[in-house]
């Protein structure tokens, strides 16, 4: 009896402990799917920045009384895992006129940045169409609301005319401002330079995001 005593109680001690390595790992699998499923897929993804991608295209549609008449094409996509909400949008297409040299330009002398033409040089022209708008979340009294959930796109075309000859190419460039926060207004402003072009300002960048285009280039004229 005595040694039937001592079995049944290193079994009963196996027992408890294979009881407890249980117990624990069913918590730490409990713990795991909700690192995996609540903070890696809902948590952490609320805590990060919009990202949209601003894209554009211009194409030639026709001409009449000397002028010829573009589509420009306007494409927003929000990348990332959280809504954004726009304050302001603005557009601007800019005309360049490209002019030759009769001799090889002497390169610059390379600085902080380099760039080497020997043969051409583009002078920019003054804006040529803009178009900017600012929201409700930037200003209360504008009726205007753009926002984009996760993976939504935003798709718009506008219609603009330059004189025939005038151009050698076109310049399009997008410029947004966003928040994930629709909670309170960000006072924000269009800006226009003496030359037409507009930007969008908001009274506290640290509250938004501002996103721009890689300028996109035309030469369908």
């Amino acid at each position: 009896m005595l040694f039937g005593s001592k079995r049944e109680g290193r079994e009963g001690a196996i027992a408890t402990v294979r009881d407890v390595v249980e117990i624990v790992a069913i918590l730490a699998a409990g713990v795991w799917a909700f690192y995996v499923f609540a903070y890696e897929n809902r948590i952490k993804p609320s805590w990060a920045n919009p990202q949209v991608n601003f894209s554009a295209s211009l194409q030639r549609l026709g001409e009449r009384k000397g002028l010829i008449a573009l589509r420009l094409h306007q494409r927003l996509h929000n990348l990332g895992t959280v809504p954004a909400h726009f304050l302001g949008v603005a557009i601007n297409v800019y005309g360049e006129r490209v002019s030759s040299a009769t001799a090889r330009r002497t390169p610059p002398a390379p600085g902080t940045t380099y760039t080497y033409k020997a043969f051409f040089q583009t002078t920019r022209e003054d804006p040529i169409y803009s178009l900017a708008y600012v929201t409700s979340l930037g200003d209360p009294t504008s009726t205007q609301i753009t926002k984009l959930d996760p993976g939504d796109t935003l798709e718009n075309d506008y219609t603009l005319y330059v004189p025939r000859g005038r151009y050698d190419l076109l310049t399009v460039e997008i410029s947004g401002v966003f928040t994930k926060n629709d909670g309170a207004v960000v006072p924000t402003r269009i800006e226009r330079s003496a030359q037409g072009a507009a930007r969008i300002v908001p009274s506290d960048a640290s509250k938004a995001t501002v996103a721009d285009t890689n300028p996109v280039t035309s030469l369908n004229l």
